[in-house]
């Protein structure tokens, strides 16, 4: 098997486990993030482009008009060693459940506008990628909504040898957190949300053996919000510092497949040390999963890993969530037009719920992208999440997600879009399920 398809098995498990681990981590705000790379989740450039989304927060399953071919793709704009990407995006948009609840169903209209920078490096060796991103609601009745996203990301690679790298990720941001979170407030305007996130990792490849590992240090901070009452919720005791490292070997079996050992560990530290309902909510945990990665010619790649986790809570009110934990993300690639992607991940993060040490999310999805034509793009997504409440069951939630996009491209500059989508969530609690059904069209310009 040769040495850059080891390589690429390895660097495919990295990516999915870093991925998987940051999605616990931002408490179910909804954070600002980069453009998604022209390549699969595995770091492989391919004709049919992955497509994901593994969150049921409303994220976008897909990139807009990056999930087109490449001969529709922006050229951009030469300057010196980069290549400056400009873009921005109109979309309006019918959300008929605003504000996520049971009853008293609200709905309206938003505009949004989203501009965006990225600046791409064309290094012969190394890599170094910026983008500033840019988005503003406006809601056509319920004003108070109306908010505006910011968000600086940089993303660089150092080639310290032909199989060695380091990479970082880092990002600043201030967003505003889902109307449908757990946590929300449920005030008068959505929760504020601002931060930054740190990752540096590291990976070699010795022989049938790649090693790799890395550290991250992220910042989550949500301001004030008032109610309709006239009270103030004060959000400061859920800002955090979350600390966090993990190692991986994998070790190639045969052509196609490698055998992968990943481990990592968490600290979660909170400005203040009791929180609203008076508990201490600094935690530390671990997960150790084992599994495979397969890198099969154009047709599979991805992960499957299943272990176990387990968070400790420094206050002993709190039950300590523990279990099996899973992440797994295919990508098969039937034809050259078409992708299908399963995914599995089981994990926890923190949340502020009265009584509950942290939520266990179990979530399955599968996304499914098929190239009509070489600029007309369809993609469908459909999910279903368990939502559990380690010590306060009664909050247990599924919710189901179901997404159907369409892209069209005019030319690699002009491209135009459309996509509906509908969420259930179910509880015993009924204050916290809802069902909500949004219709959306987009209209795209690039360079």
């Amino acid at each position: 098997m040769p040495t850059r398809r080891l390589h690429r098995i390895a660097a495919a498990g990295l990516s999915i486990a870093t991925l998987v681990g940051g999605l616990a981590a931002p408490a179910r705000a909804q954070l600002l993030s980069p453009s998604a790379p022209t390549e699969d989740a595995n770091g492989h450039q391919s004709s049919a482009k992955v497509t994901q989304d593994l969150s049921t927060s409303g994220a976008d399953p897909g990139n807009g008009a990056n999930d087109v071919a490449d001969s529709y793709q922006p050229k951009g704009i030469e300057y010196g060693e980069f290549l400056i990407f400009p873009k921005v995006e109109l979309n309006e948009t019918y959300n008929s459940n605003v504000y996520a609840t049971p009853s008293d169903v609200k709905g309206d209209f938003i505009t949004t506008i989203q501009p965006q920078i990225d600046l791409r490096s064309r290094f012969a060796e190394h890599e170094l990628d910026f983008s500033f991103l840019a988005k503003e609601q406006v809601f056509a009745t319920y004003t108070l909504n109306n908010t505006l996203d910011l968000s600086a990301t940089v993303n660089g690679r150092y080639d310290i040898t032909r199989e060695a790298q380091a990479t970082y990720y880092g990002q600043v941001f201030s967003g505003h957190e889902d109307r449908g979170s757990p946590d929300d407030a449920h005030g008068r305007e959505p929760t504020p949300t601002t931060g930054s996130i740190n990752q540096f990792e590291v990976k070699d490849q010795l022989g049938r053996v790649t090693i790799g590992g890395g550290v991250a240090l992220n910042r989550y901070e949500f301001g004030n919000v008032d109610t309709t009452v006239g009270t103030t919720v004060d959000n400061s005791d859920r800002n955090r510092w979350e600390l966090s490292s993990h190692q991986r070997v994998s070790y190639e079996l045969f052509p196609g497949y490698a055998a992968v050992a990943d481990i990592s560990e968490n600290t979660h530290v909170f400005d203040v040390s009791s929180d609203r309902n008076g508990f201490n909510r600094n935690s530390s945990g671990y997960a150790a999963q084992t599994g495979v990665a397969v890198d099969v010619s154009q047709l599979v790649r991805g992960d499957f890993l299943v272990g176990y986790f387990a968070q400790d809570y420094r206050d002993s009110r709190l039950r300590s969530p523990s279990g099996v934990s899973a992440s797994a993300v295919f990508n098969w690639t039937p034809s050259k037009l078409t992708l299908i992607v399963p995914a599995l991940q089981r994990s926890s993060s923190d949340t502020t719920i009265d009584g509950a040490g942290a939520l266990v999310e179990t979530l399955g999805s599968l996304t499914v992208r098929h190239e009509l034509q070489r600029n007309i793009i369809l993609t469908g997504y459909t999910s279903v999440a368990y939502d559990q409440y380690s010590g306060y069951s009664a909050q247990n939630a599924t919710t189901y997600t179901a997404r159907a996009r369409l892209i069209y491209a005019f030319t690699p500059e002009l491209y135009a879009g459309g996509e509906l989508s509908y969420v259930d969530k179910v509880s015993r609690t009924l204050s916290v399920g809802y069902q909500q059904t949004t219709a959306m069209l987009k209209l795209g310009l690039q360079y």
